[in-house]
């Protein structure tokens, strides 16, 4: 007989605070602005895993638009430290 597992009671967010992650469609999310499948998961709801945005995509991303990286609910922002 097998025994049925079932989730913690309490689980814990795998998705960090301030942290700026990449969704499946390129949309760019951070713990606050993610699903719940992907705040605990760390998978969007679609199943793929959300990717954590390297500091050197934040840099480019400055370079090119002028302003910092942020999430998409703008809760998140990638500030570049002075040079």
């Amino acid at each position: 007989m097998s025994r049925i597992h079932f989730p913690s009671s309490n689980p814990k967010p795998v998705l960090k605070t301030g942290v700026i992650y990449s969704a499946d469609n390129g949309r760019l999310i951070c713990v606050e602005c993610a699903g719940m499948s992907a705040k605990f998961t760390g998978h969007d709801i679609s199943g793929l895993r959300v990717t954590k945005v390297p500091y050197a995509t934040t840099v480019e991303w400055f370079q090119e638009f002028g302003k910092p990286m942020s999430c998409e609910g703008g809760c998140t922002t990638y500030l570049l430290p002075k040079p």
